[in-house]
């Protein structure tokens, strides 16, 4: 099967690439801005101001990117805690694959093939909404057309910072972390 082994590997380098975009847009903003401050606002027709103000733009982008690149990162770490606790299961024989690539885009976080049921996991670090369920439909088709109708397919959206209970939204698991295995093992 095309999958990567390591948990969290597609976001932790997504958080990595938008720290470099960070850092590289902070360095041109302290150009900018060191060269509009000697320029002067008054010379060559406010050119000075002109990049001071293009400065506070591209440090404002660079702050955006900064902070979307830490959520990326919990992101990663709440699967990297969620695939180690999945890890488990291999020793009942079943198979686990961590951040499986979809073809035309986009990856499901977790699937685990018990020995009739092929969970598809997303993992989410203490929140989910209904786009999270509108999500794990997407891959469930996805899943359906590569494992074909003979395999049971079951979505859950693991809640890393959670104990919830499991529950059915609209045909999909959510579950807390901490219950995760049990409602694994339970329905595989």
């Amino acid at each position: 099967m095309n999958a990567s082994t390591t948990a969290g590997r597609s976001v932790r380098r997504t958080s990595r690439q938008c720290y470099e975009q960070a850092a590289l847009l902070g360095l041109v903003a302290a150009a900018l801005l060191c060269l509009g401050g000697a320029i002067g606002s008054e010379a060559a027709g406010g050119m000075g101001a002109l990049l001071v103000a293009i400065a506070a733009v591209v440090a404002w982008e660079a702050r955006k990117r900064w902070h979307l690149a830490r959520r990326y990162k919990v992101g990663a770490v709440a699967e990297e805690r969620v695939g180690s606790r999945l890890w488990a299961l291999e020793e009942r024989g079943w198979l686990v694959e961590h951040d499986v690539e979809k073809a035309g885009g986009g990856n499901v976080d977790h699937l685990v093939h018990s020995p009739a049921v092929t969970f598809l996991i997303d993992t989410k670090a203490s929140r989910w909404s209904g786009r999270d369920v509108e999500q794990a439909h997407r891959h469930a088709r996805w899943a359906a057309a590569r494992y074909g109708a003979e395999r049971e397919l079951v979505s859950v959206i693991c809640i890393q910072r959670s104990e919830q209970r499991a529950r059915s939204v609209d045909g999909v698991y959510v579950v807390g972390a901490s219950r995760l295995l049990d409602l694994l093992c339970d329905r595989g």
